[in-house]
């Protein structure tokens, strides 16, 4: 009975080393010889990072990898590197069925927000991020010459707001 006893005592204390916060355990994939990562849980990758860095192409790669996006064309975008407006970027798009260029202000999850020009962007297109939810873009004016442009996005709940003004 004494011996049941130890051998019941050694057994759970080797569970319970096993669940002490800190123990170590890694699972390897079948095949892989490495351990398996597993995507930390959404609130532990906001800590660890406030504002994820975006690039410009991870920003064109996020707008593409819509479905609803497979058909238009990128012609510019850029990254909001500081999350202004709860924003990942801008991206210049043509659609095939259409003869103006749009913007999409694009959230993290893929979602936008797209606003129309009635302009002809001008090659480059000067797309660029100034900070507080504003962006520079050069159209072509009446003579056919680059125009830059500023345009602030800006929401207020659930109401997005455009202003488009000359550069000064």
């Amino acid at each position: 009975m004494k011996m049941l006893l130890a051998l019941v005592c050694c057994l759970a204390a080797a569970l319970l080393a096993g669940c002490a916060p800190g123990a170590a355990s890694s699972t390897s994939l079948p095949d892989s010889g490495s351990p398996a990562s597993v995507p930390a849980p959404a609130s532990e990758a906001a800590s660890a990072s406030e504002t994820p860095e975006w690039t410009d192409e991870a920003v064109a790669e996020l707008f593409l990898s819509q479905e609803q996006n497979e058909r238009r064309t990128v012609l510019s975008c850029a990254a909001v590197p500081d999350g202004g407006e709860e924003l990942v970027g801008v991206v210049l798009y043509a659609e095939p069925e259409h003869t103006d260029v749009r913007l999409a202000f694009l959230a993290s999850d893929g979602t936008f927000q797209p606003m129309g020009l009635e302009a002809t962007p001008a090659d480059p297109s000067g797309l660029a991020y100034l900070g507080e939810g504003k962006f520079r873009l050069d159209i072509l004016d009446e003579n056919g010459e680059p125009s830059g442009q500023v345009i602030t996005f800006r929401r207020d709940g659930v109401k997005t707001y455009f202003a488009v003004e000359p550069e000064e």
